[in-house]
């Protein structure tokens, strides 16, 4: 499987609150992170920082066999770093507020794990289709599953970016879980929502598909395209091209 990540500033914020990276375990699985720490709130880089290293330590240092024990040890460790986090707020606090969310996804053999916490998004696609495989902790997402708001209407209403999940915020918390065959695919795509506020699934498809580049520079395809469209906030993907490397 190869990988590339990109992650800026944008033009509109003095500080890239977002964390990107891409781990190796023991047996030689790797691990997919994106985090976007919370927008507005003090210390944000702090949180997206600190769940990045307690996570890539983590797995770093496991040795996993299979798909059920790998979704045992992302489950808890989720519960575990979220814990971290949020004690590490009460005993130091000028870091009171801070938040991240969270996407992680796993290859494990011919399966994948996709957690989440927050609004980033992980997507999957090959070439007929694209997929949002995570469901957005927002008010708005609420709204829009009661049947109080359209989806059209969720992309600009005016609290579509308040979040009712986020890593930190409160002691216990638990990640949402799928599972998927990975070799369905082409491609797995983890963003913030600098990416995904500014363009549809349809266009980041397009973009991932459009043209015979290679895999890093179709990341900063879809990250340039986010920026030259005007995305306020930090900007930031990790991509995955699953169809390369061994078993796959």
């Amino acid at each position: 499987m190869e990988v590339t990540s990109k992650s800026i500033c944008g033009q509109f914020r003095e500080i890239n609150e977002d964390m990107t990276g891409y781990f190796t375990n023991q047996t030689g699985q790797q691990l997919l992170l994106i985090a976007d720490g919370m927008g507005g709130h003090q210390y944000g880089e702090v949180a997206s920082q600190f769940v990045h290293d307690k996570i890539k330590h983590a797995w770093e240092e496991k040795n996993l066999f299979n798909i059920d024990e790998a979704e045992a040890f992302l489950r808890d460790l989720v519960v575990k770093t979220n814990r971290e986090l949020y004690d590490y707020q009460e005993e130091n606090t000028k870091y009171k507020g801070m938040g991240t969310t969270l996407v992680l996804v796993a290859v494990i053999e011919t399966s994948m794990l996709v957690l989440n916490v927050g609004d980033s998004r992980a997507y999957v696609m090959n070439n007929r289709k694209i997929d949002q495989i995570t469901e957005d902790h927002t008010f708005v997402n609420v709204l829009v599953a009661s049947g109080e708001i359209t989806k059209e209407e969720a992309l600009s209403h005016p609290r579509r970016n308040l979040i009712t999940r986020a890593m930190g915020t409160e002691p216990m918390i638990q990640a949402d879980v799928f599972r998927l065959r990975a070799r369905q695919y082409d491609y797995a795509l983890l963003a913030t929502d600098g990416l995904t506020d500014i363009l549809r699934p349809d266009e980041i498809h397009k973009l991932m598909y459009s043209a015979k580049l290679n895999l890093e520079e179709k990341a900063e395809h879809l990250v340039q395209s986010a920026e030259d469209n005007q995305s306020r906030d930090n900007i930031s993907i990790v991509v995955a091209d699953l169809r390369r490397g061994d078993g796959n």
